[in-house]
């Protein structure tokens, strides 16, 4: 089913008309691909780590069971490994970059199951701390998600490391689950510097978020983080830097709460952008009950609520979830950008169809949808591919293949899409064997003026053997003067549309 309420032809800069132009899945260009044991739901990240002006990768792999898992970081140029540390645990998380030793060089900070949490020197591979799990700030930990380098609190020259640890996938859906933390930790000793449990009371799976807040031209630390899981409910918060520095977050402001007798809560992070161009962050997230919510950052009411349900199924899907983060970019021709999502259409773990939806920023208008019959699907991308001044959606989705002679035998296979959002066609990049739940990087590696796309894809859950696979392809597309979105948690892996 596919509903478009508008189109547009993108513009050139001098205001005429352009054709829609297509994206020519045959200019593409291996330029390496790699693989390894375990598997990888970790998405990659890219800085240089050994100097040559070339981005490397960064990514985590692993298994729940058996425990096992590891950081690898990928020479960015020809695909050979740089250096790979072996974790305890899965490590799931996306690495984030900065300076932790002093040695004008970038190190890496990754997380993951099993109160794993690491900081590796970039260049070496060599351990400069882990997570002391023996911390007697709490009698549990749980599992670290995707966080952010935030100022130096401990005064010692390092950027400190805000995150959130929380989740416990060893209770069955119907155990009560304990409550999770957000927390702030020395970027160079990995010492926790202040903790608070969460508002509510309940666990949490969501990446925090940095929210500078404006007030009379004067600009506020504030964080976003979620509660809730799939079976348990929860909301959307916001509290302040100095509120968590004084361990205490009860007073945090609830901008979303869960619906009466739903139990869901919130797991993707949420996206931060300005859709009413006064100069102030917005901030738009998806939740696991099926709402996608536009909230104004002037006041924190509701600028639109776009549910999944109201849509799907002819309107009469009476669950639909999502682990997945809205992406933002300009999909129409006018000057506020737009949002598009994913939905699962059925209650978890088991689903029907797959529902995407690119909706208006401004109005909360559902422009374009499609329901298709998919099993999952990574966080969405947005970048202009063409060079019309629209941006294009780069998306992933799985499916199953099953022999009509064997109905044991299933295969799982991923498909990367470009959306084009000017005459609302799909072309395919890649149909590949596996699943890829990690979202790809668009970004031009080697600085050569072209972009890359630097994707993965991972064995099944049941697979007899475990497998991770990255790939490094060449887009043969210009870099665009911005990319909108270009990677899981936006182009900057900060949750904000620059």
């Amino acid at each position: 089913m596919i509903l478009i309420t508008s189109g547009c032809f993108g513009k050139s800069d001098e205001g005429e008309n352009n054709d829609c132009s297509p994206i020519n899945p045959n200019n593409l260009e291996n330029i390496w691909e790699i693989s390894g044991e375990t598997r990888t739901f970790s998405s990659p990240h890219a800085a240089d780590l050994n100097g040559d002006g070339i981005l490397d990768i960064v990514f985590g792999t692993g298994m729940e069971m058996p425990a096992e898992g590891s950081i690898i970081a990928v020479n960015g140029n020809d695909g050979t490994i740089l250096w790979n540390i072996e974790t305890t645990q899965e490590m799931f998380a996306s690495a984030q970059f900065e300076d932790l030793n002093g040695d004008g060089s970038l190190d890496v900070i990754l997380g993951g199951r099993g109160h794993n949490l690491q900081a590796i020197n970039g260049q070496t591979g060599e351990l400069l701390w882990s997570f002391n799990h023996n911390s007697t700030e709490r009698e549990e930990w749980y599992q670290f998600y995707t966080g952010q380098f935030i100022q130096d609190i401990d005064n010692d020259g390092v950027s400190d490391w805000l995150t959130t640890n929380g989740g416990d996938p060893t209770k069955t859906p119907e155990q009560e689950r304990e409550k999770g933390y957000l927390m702030i930790m020395s970027g160079s000793t990995g010492e926790i510097l202040a903790i608070a449990d969460t508002p509510d009371g309940m666990e949490t799976y969501v990446s925090p978020v940095i929210y500078d807040e404006l007030v009379n031209g004067q600009s506020k630390t504030k964080i976003l983080f979620g509660t809730g899981g799939e079976t348990w409910p929860g909301s959307l918060w916001m509290t302040t830097l100095n509120d968590l520095l004084n361990n205490d977050i009860s007073e945090s402001l609830q901008l979303v709460s869960p619906i009466e007798n739903v139990n869901k809560g919130v797991i993707s992070p949420p996206t931060i952008v300005d859709l009413t161009k006064d100069g102030i962050q917005d901030i738009i997230v998806s939740m696991f009950d099926g709402r996608t919510i536009a909230i104004n950052g002037n006041g924190y009411d509701s600028i639109w609520e776009v549910d999944a349900r109201d849509y799907a199924l002819n309107g009469t899907a009476n669950n639909a979830e999502t682990w997945v983060s809205p992406a933002v970019g300009f999909f129409s021709d006018d000057l506020i950008p737009d949002v598009f999502i994913h939905y699962l259409i059925g209650e978890w773990p088991e689903y029907s169809s797959y529902w995407t939806a690119q909706i208006d920023g401004e109005t909360g208008v559902v422009s374009w949808m499609e329901e298709t019959n998919h099993i999952a699907a990574s966080s969405p991308l947005a970048v202009d591919l063409n060079m019309d001044g629209i941006d294009e959606v780069i998306m992933i989705r799985a499916n199953m293949l099953m022999e009509s002679n064997n109905p044991n035998n299933i295969q799982l296979y991923h498909e990367i899409l470009v959306w084009n959002s000017c005459d609302y066609t799909n072309s395919t990049l890649f149909n590949r064997e596996g699943l890829s739940i990690a979202s790809p990087l668009i970004i031009d590696i080697d600085n050569d003026g072209i972009l890359d796309m630097i994707s993965s894809s991972t064995s099944s859950f049941d697979s007899p053997t475990s497998t991770w696979n990255m790939y490094r392809t060449n887009l043969n597309v210009p870099v665009p003067s911005k990319i909108s979105w270009g990677a899981y948690m936006g182009t900057f892996y900060d949750g904000v549309m620059q």
